[in-house]
């Protein structure tokens, strides 16, 4: 474990970021939607750097080039950050995440899976999922808000096939349910996402 800035960071942990929906009610990527002065992918990919995941991978769908190429002009975008495109990003958020899984490198430990428009959220309460992480690495680890686990979470390597499987709209919230052994953490302002962009012009600045 070793501290490059931000919180500590630890090897073995990677890092999943959910930015390939088209976002049709937006009415424009919402991925490119700015939020105290970065992107919403950038924002979400500088602070999964910052709460200690050693890689982190951003999966692209719908407008991916241009997405890609904001995210490779964006000087908070940190270095260990790579991109995968889900060809089949129609097909759901189960899709996407199985796509970004995939793509992790043998020395994955854990990954810790994030969405892309999460804005309030900041690299604290990333770090929180991450300690109890460390505490007890064979357990998912959660965040929890309107009644039930979600997203952000981290999941353990043995649940890397099941998170490989996944298809069509059933993402994280599938086996969360399911999982037996899920350490929660309390994490209400994950509720808050972005629909439409009077969802962002709502928050505070």
């Amino acid at each position: 474990m070793h501290k490059r800035y931000g919180y500590s960071v630890h090897p073995g942990l990677r890092a999943v970021i959910l930015a390939a929906g088209a976002s049709r009610r937006f009415g424009s990527p919402k991925q490119l939607a700015r939020y105290r002065g970065e992107t919403l992918v950038a924002r979400s990919t500088r602070l999964a750097r910052l709460a200690g995941t050693e890689k982190v991978c951003v999966v692209l769908g719908y407008r991916s080039g241009l997405v890609q190429r904001a995210l490779e002009h964006t000087r908070t975008t940190p270095a260990r950050t790579s991109t995968v495109r889900n060809a089949r990003w129609r097909d759901g958020m189960g899709r996407s995440l199985a796509c970004g899984v995939r793509s992790l490198d043998r020395r994955a430990r854990a990954v810790l899976v994030c969405l892309a428009d999460q804005p309030l959220l900041e690299a604290g309460d990333l770090a929180l999922l991450v300690l109890a992480w460390r505490t007890s690495p064979r357990s998912v680890v959660a965040s929890r808000y309107s009644g039930k686990p979600g997203v952000p979470a981290i999941f353990p390597r043995s649940h890397f096939a099941a998170l490989k499987s996944l298809s069509g709209d059933r993402g994280a919230r599938v086996l969360l349910a399911s999982s037996k052994d899920v350490l929660s953490v309390p994490m209400p302002l994950a509720a808050v996402d972005i629909d439409e962009p009077r969802d962002l012009s709502n928050l505070p600045s």
